[in-house]
């Protein structure tokens, strides 16, 4: 399966992210640098560790940028987001 971009709400800004497909996990990229990776668990999403990513990706990132850039952090509310945006992406294939 091939990249794609989804938007969420983080604050009053929304946001673009990359999601590239795993084997069995997407990683979520930010402005070209990793914030994490989710896995599906039965019903929920799981945030993976970061020796647990691809290390053949773009450098991992806490995401701690100049003043510009929106700072995103991947709790468990942007972790449900990410999920459901990327459930209505795999639906609509």
């Amino acid at each position: 399966m091939a990249s794609f971009n989804i938007q969420i709400d983080h604050g009053d800004d929304k946001i673009t992210l990359t999601i590239i497909p795993k084997e069995d996990y997407y990683i979520i990229v930010y402005l070209g640098s990793i914030l994490g990776a989710i896995r599906k668990m039965g019903l929920d999403w799981i945030l993976l560790q970061q020796e647990e990513i691809d290390p053949g990706m773009p450098e991992y990132s806490d995401h701690k940028l100049n003043s510009e850039a929106t700072q995103v952090s991947l709790g468990i509310h942007e972790i449900n987001l990410i999920a459901g945006e990327i459930e209505n992406h795999l639906a609509n294939q």
